[in-house]
């Protein structure tokens, strides 16, 4: 048995002890919001209003490079930093509207301000989707011991469908998966991912690795067993720069969907 079927075994084994529902929570991925300024994290992120309306939200965005120094700064002089629209409203709590999400380095803040800054998005997606307008979101239903994902809501139908929210570009999805298939069977692990019109079913692979991939999609969670796969497919693989490219962009879907979990948790808190 080489070291990535060690794994594999490994992993799958001590699965559901290290990720059961409990621990995936919603709640548990969401940042409070009360700590004292001077506490907080001095890490990268994006700093946030949530502006709501009857119907819809805007999500306006500013990247940092430090939480803490930005938040502080903008507090202090709220009307230097217009295209956040702090100030619009009745009522001075700006310090309750500005609202900040941690990612691992700058360049994933980036993507999110570059996907969702200034968009408009309806609170009520699932009433508004149709043909005609497939709507912005992603969409996750279980297949069996696989998975399907959909990039409009008019081919997810199932009562188990979950909403991802706005991952990003279809076809760049398309492109990222190809290529993770093609890594992944490289190295001798079964994977099976199958582009359709509008969606992509991840029909079947090794157990452990289609329920690593479903926690990334439902939860925005890449686990260190992921991160030690990729470890080993390192040391196995010529072509490094494919491999990193489909780590980054692992990561980054994951960072988007944690950003989305925390927006709809604002949403339903405000």
């Amino acid at each position: 048995m080489d070291e990535i079927e060690l794994l594999v075994e490994e992993t799958f084994k001590h699965f559901n002890h290290h990720f059961s529902e409990e621990e995936m929570s919603q709640g548990e991925l969401v940042f409070h919001y009360d700590e004292p300024q001077d506490e907080l994290p001095e890490e990268p992120g994006v700093l946030y209003h949530v502006q709501k309306s009857t119907s819809i939200f805007v999500i306006r965005t500013y990247v940092s490079k430090n939480i803490r120094e930005d938040y502080q700064q903008i507090l202090k002089s709220p009307e230097d930093y217009p295209s956040l629209r702090l100030l619009e409203g009745a009522g001075n709590d700006v310090d309750k509207r500005l609202r900040f999400f941690l990612v691992e380095n700058p360049f994933q803040a980036e993507i999110i301000h570059d996907q969702l800054n200034n968009r408009r998005f309806p609170i009520h997606e699932e009433m508004m989707c149709n043909i005609s307008d497939p709507g912005f979101s992603w969409w996750l239903t279980s297949k069996g011991e696989g998975f399907q994902l959909s990039f409009t809501m008019s081919v997810a139908s199932s009562d188990t469908t979950v909403k991802l929210g706005p991952l990003g570009d279809q076809q760049l999805a398309l492109k990222n998966f190809r290529k993770l298939e093609n890594i992944m069977t490289d190295a001798g692990l079964s994977l099976n991912i199958q582009n359709e019109m509008s969606r992509v079913q991840f029909a079947e692979g090794e157990e452990f690795l289609m329920e690593e991939l479903k926690d990334l999609f439902h939860y925005g969670v890449v686990s260190d067993s992921m991160k030690d796969l990729f470890k080993l497919l390192s040391k196995s693989v010529s072509d490094h720069s494919t491999l990193e490219m489909s780590w980054f962009y692992l990561q980054e879907l994951a960072a988007m969907r944690r950003f989305w979990i925390q927006i709809q948790y604002d949403l339903s808190d405000s």
